[in-house]
């Protein structure tokens, strides 16, 4: 499922925009659904925002990021409970906004 149907505050950002996640990157989108409401979906999304210094990757476009920290921002917000281990460090993860 894609996550503007399956997240309802994502789908009000939007609006009537698609999402990039939906549409270019399926298995982000995917992966991301199935963490959603858990505690692992904050490890997923720092893999996927923190490149490790023997990997060689591409790393996705500004609009794509965007994305993914709004879709953290909206995660915290509904479920406070699960604290995202990065901010837990006393850090917190710039806001694209």
């Amino acid at each position: 499922m894609a996550l503007k149907k399956t997240i309802k505050e994502f789908k009000a950002h939007l609006g009537d925009k698609d999402s990039l996640l939906d549409t270019r990157y399926q298995r982000v989108a995917d992966m991301i659904e199935l963490h959603w409401g858990y505690k692992e979906f904050y490890s997923y999304i720092n893999k996927l925002l923190v490149v490790e210094r023997d990997q060689s990757r591409q790393g996705f476009p500004l609009d794509v990021l965007q994305e993914i920290y709004t879709l953290q921002e909206i995660h915290e917000k509904a479920f406070p409970h699960l604290q995202s281990p990065v901010k837990s460090n006393g850090l917190e993860m710039a806001s694209f906004r």
